[in-house]
């Protein structure tokens, strides 16, 4: 009887795990007794369990992969395709997410034939929902943009009153705690005077003459409160000013002792660049806050857009 009740177990184990190499992971042993015999079979039983939980897992996880990555080829497209030529002005962007999908937005276009805009924000939050609502951002953006009549002279523009609308339409479009730092700017090539309205984002930087000085910040975040007001500013350009926009991924990273990389420090590393192209300050910015985290796993979304007023002819 001994014999018979070893063997038995011994032959169950032995099928069930010729099942399990085949790929049965819901093949179970059946349990006699309470001895050690019995408590092997249980083991067994709990490991094929698991097994069979591993592989749903593994299954859900390549499904949602697969999602975020059509997400991710869907995200890409919204970005600005091309870059508006200017004969005074020159743009630039750099975007990497620290996912698959990324809640920073930025766009550039021309409006007039001597007008084009730029604009950047940063969406509350991160992953999928942060990705719509950027979607959502940049749609209701380009629908006021497309909504206005650039040359009108009776109603001349305002950054301040596009920025209000975009306010309002998130507002009624999302969920109370969704909202987003939103910067607008328009350029006038005949006047080379900026005009923008900063809607809670970090203030860009400006580098004239190899000082820096900060933007204005104009209002609140955009999707929070439906009564935000924002004012307009303006700024005259000179010729090799450099305006650079970026996100909190830029100047929020932190080192091993939980410091950030802070603003000041993005302020002399650009200043220290401004002599190179607008390719080398962006690899020289990210070159810096990599080593400064020391880890090339990014921990936030890092996006920049550098504007800058091309020198005269010599």
């Amino acid at each position: 009887t001994l014999t018979r009740t070893i063997t038995n177990t011994v032959h169950d184990i032995h099928e069930g795990t010729n099942r399990v190499m085949e790929g049965d992971f819901a093949h179970r042993i059946p349990v006699a007794g309470k001895d050690q015999l019995a408590q092997m079979a249980e083991s067994f039983n709990r490991m094929t369990e698991n097994l069979e939980l591993l592989l749903q897992v593994a299954k859900e996880n390549e499904r949602l992969n697969a999602e975020l990555e059509i997400a991710r080829e869907v995200q890409s497209q919204l970005y600005p395709k091309t870059v508006p030529d200017s004969p005074g002005l020159t743009l630039t962007a750099h975007y990497q997410p620290a996912r698959m999908v990324s809640g920073d937005y930025y766009d550039f276009h021309r409006l007039t034939t001597n007008q084009l805009c730029f604009s950047m924000g940063d969406v509350a939050g991160k992953g999928i929902s942060a990705a719509l609502l950027m979607a959502t951002v940049q749609s209701s953006f380009r629908s006021q943009i497309q909504a206005r009549d650039w040359n009108s002279v009776t109603a001349p523009f305002t950054t301040d009153a596009l920025v209000s609308e975009l306010n309002k339409q998130l507002y009624a479009t999302t969920a109370p705690e969704k909202f987003s730092t939103f910067f607008f700017a328009v350029y006038d090539e005949l006047s080379c005077i900026l005009r923008y309205t900063n809607a809670g984002h970090l203030p860009p930087i400006l580098i004239r003459n190899g000082e820096a000085s900060l933007l204005e910040v104009d209002g609140m975040v955009v999707g929070a409160f439906p009564f935000a007001t924002y004012g307009q500013s303006t700024i005259q350009l000179e010729p090799s000013d450099l305006l650079l926009l970026y996100t909190d991924g830029i100047s929020e990273p932190q080192n091993d002792y939980g410091e950030m990389y802070g603003e000041d420090r993005l302020i002399e590393i650009v200043k220290r660049s401004a002599h190179l192209n607008d390719a080398g300050i962006i690899q020289a910015v990210m070159n810096a806050v990599i080593q400064w985290t020391g880890s090339p796993e990014l921990q936030d979304d890092m996006t920049m857009l550098i504007a800058r007023r091309k020198p005269p002819l010599s």
